[in-house]
């Protein structure tokens, strides 16, 4: 009989350059829908370019964050961490190697500086069609 090889439903964490990429991703396509306004009244012809940019850069970037919330909550429903955490359960060696990649996945995560440029770009995008444009 061979030996049955138990495979472990940890993930292994992406190289650091990976987090990057989707952030640039992110940040590219969050920038290039603010962007048309600018191009609108001074580079017309770049609109659709930015457009294009802009939401292919989401969906790549929406596609990524799903896929990583999809592998945290599998790993969470696989070992069952709900349930042993809400009923004090005692952990085994794999639920801490578990939780261990959640809190370093959240922790490494560059999604908060994501919404914090969205947020900038989007208050600067709003301010400069009304100064331009008027209200």
């Amino acid at each position: 009989m061979e030996p049955v090889l138990e495979i472990s439903p940890v993930p292994s964490k992406y190289p650091i350059w990976v987090t990057w990429v989707a952030f640039g991703i992110g940040m590219t396509g969050a920038i290039s829908l603010r962007l048309i306004l600018v191009a609108k009244q001074y580079q017309p012809e770049l609109v659709r370019l930015l457009w294009y940019i802009g939401v292919c850069g989401n969906m790549l970037f929406f596609m990524f964050r799903a896929y990583i919330t999809h592998r945290r909550r599998h790993l969470i429903n696989a070992l069952n961490l709900q349930m042993k955490l809400r009923k004090g359960n005692r952990l085994s060696t794999e639920d801490y190697e578990a939780l261990r990649y959640l809190i370093s996945s959240l922790y490494t995560s560059k999604e908060q500086w994501n919404y914090a440029v969205i947020f900038l770009f989007s208050i600067m995008a709003v301010a400069w069609d009304v100064i331009t444009q008027g209200f």
